[in-house]
């Protein structure tokens, strides 16, 4: 197409796939499974909630140990959720890569959390690994047993989907 001053316009967007053709379902299909990890991704947010930990802490009633580490690292990964979301769903160059590794740091401090979480509110346990007695027994306490019981197994599952369905983009993307 030529313009009326004889210069090709600056195409802005893909080039027309035409109808009926397997690479427009492929596009499709691509399409499809980015918004779905995206929103697997923004659904991390909930993890700024981390703040009560940090919070709880300074009340006296969470062990700074477990507090600090599982606080920070929840809001760590809930403030850049929605980021890694959108940058995904752009298709930013690094966005796959970025989002596997931001992947397995969220579903790493979900483990740590379960563990301190365990191991701080257990006298015996605290007392052989931190070598003290001062146990803080508030996450076996309701509402707070909630979140090692109902909310880790969520974002933990979500972890692993989002994973599997990153690790079947990049294996499409070498073949």
């Amino acid at each position: 197409m030529i313009s009326t001053n004889g210069e090709r316009p600056i195409r802005t967007s893909p080039p027309p796939i035409p109808r009926g053709s397997n690479s427009s379902s492929l596009v499709d299909e691509v399409r499809r499974r980015n918004n779905i990890i995206s929103v697997l991704m923004s659904v991390h947010t909930v993890r700024v909630i981390g703040i009560s930990f940090v919070i709880g802490v300074s009340l006296g009633i969470l062990s700074p140990l477990f507090g600090y580490t599982a606080g920070i690292g929840d809001i760590l990964i809930g403030m850049t959720a929605l980021p890694m979301a959108y940058f995904f769903r752009r298709g930013h160059r690094l966005a796959a890569k970025v989002s596997i590794v931001w992947n397995i740091l969220g579903s790493i401090d979900l483990v740590a959390a379960i563990f301190l979480g365990i191991t701080t509110s257990n006298p015996q346990l605290s007392a052989v690994l931190y070598h003290t007695s001062n146990t803080h027994p508030t996450m076996t306490t309701m509402p707070w047993v909630l979140i090692p019981a109902v909310g880790v197994p969520i974002l933990l599952t979500i972890h692993i989907i989002t994973l599997w369905l990153l690790r079947t983009r990049n294996i499409e993307k070498k073949l």
